[in-house]
């Protein structure tokens, strides 16, 4: 078993929080690690998975998934089998709400892990909750489409507002992500060059 296989079997066993593992309305919610691609040289980190998610017990697979997956393709040429994709909390948040600070530090150990397992070239931080727990800055608005230096992953780190429908249904949002992609675009081939 790999580290990573190891690790995603930690992670479906975890009942750190009340969130872990747990029967909705007659459904199991699986815990969700990431999509298993360890050979990936970039990594994606959003919020928690959604319903959808844990449903089918893969990150990004509803419509932001849907939607982020077409603008890799169209803008960078990338397909999801190049990116390692995770979340800074691995578990569905009653009503998908917000993760609480307390979520997101018990699954701070499985992040850390996973950073060290694959050593990502780059991460993309998909909102502010990933933004935050990636580099301890806030406010994705002002950090979009920024490179950071990491200093706990010692990687860089670039903001992308969240492909969530509320963002990608505003014109003005719709265009900063756009814009963003693009210069990822440059520097995701730099990477891919060296």
């Amino acid at each position: 078993m790999s580290q990573i296989e190891q690790l995603r079997a930690e992670c479906m066993a975890c009942r750190r929080c009340s969130i872990g593992g747990r029967m909705v309305e007659g459904k199991f919610l699986s815990n969700v690690l990431s999509n298993m691609n360890a050979s990936a040289k970039f990594m994606v980190v959003g919020q928690n998975p959604g319903r959808d998610e844990v449903e089918k017990a893969e990150p990004f697979v509803g419509l932001s998934g849907q939607f982020f997956d077409e603008a890799m393709l169209s803008v960078l040429g990338l397909t999801r089998s190049s990116f390692y994709i995770t979340n800074t909390v691995k578990c569905y948040t009653p009503n998908n709400r917000k993760p609480s600070i307390e979520e997101e530090a018990n699954c701070r150990y499985f992040l850390d892990r996973e950073v060290d397992i694959l050593k990502p070239k780059l991460i993309i931080a998909l909102g502010g909750s990933a933004l935050k727990q990636l580099t301890g800055l806030r406010g994705v608005m002002r950090h979009h489409g920024s490179t950071i230096l990491s200093l706990r992953y010692k990687t860089y780190v670039v903001p992308l507002l969240h492909p969530s429908p509320l963002n990608m249904n505003d014109p003005a949002k719709r265009e900063i992500f756009y814009s963003d992609l693009n210069k990822l675009k440059e520097i995701v081939r730099e990477i891919e060059n060296d």
